[in-house]
């Protein structure tokens, strides 16, 4: 699909248990959820890369740059009750060695020997990364919009980041502008296994108004993601109080990071603060029923941040050549299909591997610059591409 832009451990699950599974529980006051999400964002800001596209030298990505694109994947997790994910130095270094390539190159993940840059570290990263057009840290968004793919509602790249199997990650960044850059969010081929039945973007519990606004929810289209709970004739309603608001659902979306998912895109409402959302899917085996409570963090000030706050976990320095970045805790990036639901995280132009055990038609798509599918082994990859740049020149 072409994209045309650019956790904390806890049992919050985007959508309320069935009693076979236990009830679903909203760990995080709308105080907690508005701490993290202003203080987690206080410092975005993205270091600098030393990769050359003139000499095709990969580089490193200097601090913050993994610590703030790794804190910004914990914080999405976090809001939906996923456990965070680590850095791994190695997948630090595939992802730079695959920035480098898309950098020099059009955005794709079939990369060829003849490719400007072409190494083969980054080529076999480039089929296992979530890739974007801009730079590490401002893309963990777009891939949580997930809006505009030219294939349809597809959000391969929000569920591989909220994915049951993602973690350890990696982050690879070249550039600084918008000509010649490029980063790789490596994630497939972790070993998490959250066992969460499902998860919703947006989750159940306190959600911040600016997390729609961010990732533009209300128009790339709320989303639920399972491994365990077939989605593929599933129905939605989502009711504001006693009011039945219009949505229009699309299923059978793709094995990318879950096994299952679904869209749910608002028709003609936008989504309003003080309000409670709750959304009944239907069609399935197992009953699913979770309420969305949205809250305003725009009074929180980052002068209440502690110290330990922007960070959650120890931040760490990255490096394509050794040390971790930025803390996380387990939960790898693999394929989806874990026993849960596992949604997961996707990039702009990354791919996402579907579960091993159900290869959907949709598997790969043909990219804007790449063009034809791909697949990897036994995980159907999904080429997901983005243009940050796009975005950002409508939002500038």
């Amino acid at each position: 699909m072409t994209l045309r832009r650019i956790a904390r451990s806890g049992a919050v699950i985007a959508g309320a248990w069935l009693a076979l599974e236990g009830p679903a529980s909203a760990a995080h006051t709308a105080a907690e959820v508005c701490r993290r999400w202003v203080c987690d964002r206080a410092d975005t800001s993205e270091g600098v890369s030393t990769g050359d596209v003139t000499t095709c030298d990969p580089g490193d990505l200097l601090p913050p740059g993994r610590p703030n694109a790794l804190k910004l994947v914990n914080l999405y997790r976090f809001l939906t009750g996923m456990p965070e994910v680590t850095e791994d130095p190695t997948f630090d270094t595939d992802a730079q060695d695959c920035a480098i390539i898309q950098a020099a190159n059009s955005l794709s993940h079939t990369v060829t020997s003849t490719a400007t840059c072409y190494n083969a570290t980054g080529a076999a990263a480039s089929s296992r990364s979530s890739i974007c057009s801009g730079q590490a840290v401002g893309c963990i968004d777009l891939y949580m919009d997930d809006s505009d793919n030219a294939t349809g509602a597809n959000y391969g790249h929000r569920t591989w980041i909220l994915a049951n199997s993602l973690g350890p990650v990696g982050f690879g960044s070249v550039g600084s502008g918008r000509s010649q850059t490029a980063s790789c969010f490596y994630q497939v081929g972790g070993t998490g296994n959250a066992r969460v039945p499902y998860v919703g973007w947006p989750p159940a519990g306190p959600v911040p108004l600016q997390a729609f606004t961010t990732t533009e929810l209300d128009k790339a289209g709320w989303s639920l993601q399972s491994d365990s709970i077939d989605l593929d004739t599933a129905t939605a309603t989502v009711m504001d109080g006693t009011s039945n608001q219009p949505v229009t659902v699309s299923t059978k979306l793709g094995s990318y990071g879950a096994k299952y998912a679904m869209g749910i895109v608002p028709n003609g409402w936008t989504t309003q603060a003080g309000h409670d959302y709750t959304v009944t899917i239907g069609g399935t085996t197992t009953p699913i029923s979770y309420t969305v409570e949205v809250v305003d963090c725009s009074g929180y000030a980052t002068n209440n941040c502690g110290a330990t706050d922007a960070g959650v976990s120890p931040t760490g320095t990255g490096g394509a050549t050794a040390t971790t970045g930025a803390g996380g805790t387990s939960g790898p990036a693999g394929a989806g299909g874990a026993s849960a639901t596992g949604t997961g995280g996707a990039g702009t132009r990354g791919s996402g591997g579907n579960d091993g055990s159900r290869t959907k038609s949709s598997g790969g798509c043909s990219c804007d610059a790449a063009g034809g599918p791909v697949a990897l082994g036994g995980f159907a990859a999904v080429l997901l591409l983005a243009n940050a740049l796009r975005r950002r020149r409508r939002s500038a």
